[in-house]
């Protein structure tokens, strides 16, 4: 299931130059965030060189850390996509201009940080993780489940999946309900058919699967009304 967030203005900043003789033109990289990529997701990417047509780029990763292509669906000639191979490190996106035959002309290389996605923010129904949540909705609204959402990015990126969690309740003397998958089962619900509207509810050991394929346990808490 894919989940688009809202699209900001793009970030641009100039190629570091690293000619062994003279000088060019830099290449300009124009990124979603200012000098890094996310592991194993597609980073969308748009590089251009003052006065070249795009046909006469070739955009390329050096030592073969990333995969790298023209985005199909990019909204011009000049998007790329890019997915690092590894979780840490750097790598460096080399721009060339494409002269005759098989000959090409550096005009920029830029390094870019590689990092892991941050842990997403939990929610019961519409309610975020720490926010007061309503019981009458709980007990009454079989829809609510337990989410996972990547907040404060620019692109359009795959929602995380609820795998299972434990739940809990404040002045419960139980074990907690273990739970396969983000409903809230009928065990949940006769936990919560007892509960009273100054307790809090516990979500515990959440195993979220990230669109980087990391899974992550989560916790959180929500104060009842």
């Amino acid at each position: 299931m894919k989940k688009n967030f809202r699209i900001l203005p793009l970030l641009a900043f100039l190629a570091i130059a690293i000619p062994t003789k003279g000088q060019y033109d830099r290449a300009v990289v124009a990124l979603t965030r200012l000098d890094y990529v996310y592991y194993n997701i597609d980073n969308p990417m748009s590089v251009s060189v003052p006065g070249l047509m795009p046909k006469d780029l070739v955009v390329y990763i050096g030592e073969d850390k990333a995969f790298i292509h023209r985005d199909p669906d990019g909204s011009n000639v000049n998007d790329f996509i890019v997915r690092p191979k590894d979780s840490i490190g750097t790598i460096d996106v080399h721009v060339d201009e494409r002269l005759e035959g098989r000959l090409t002309k550096t005009r920029g290389i830029v390094r870019l940080r590689v990092i892991t996605l941050p842990n997403p923010t939990l929610f019961l129904g519409y309610v975020r993780e720490g926010d007061t949540v309503s019981l009458d909705d709980l007990l009454n609204k079989g829809y609510i489940q337990v989410k996972a959402e990547m907040e404060g990015f620019n692109f359009p990126l795959e929602a995380p999946e609820v795998l299972g969690y434990e739940f809990n309740r404040s002045e419960s003397f139980q074990l907690p309900v273990v739970v396969e998958g983000s409903k809230l089962t009928q065990e949940v619900r006769n936990m919560l058919s007892k509960a009273r509207r100054d307790e809090t509810i516990y979500l515990e050991h959440v195993r979220v699967r990230l669109p980087d394929q990391r899974i992550v346990t989560l916790k959180a808490e929500f104060p009842l009304k």
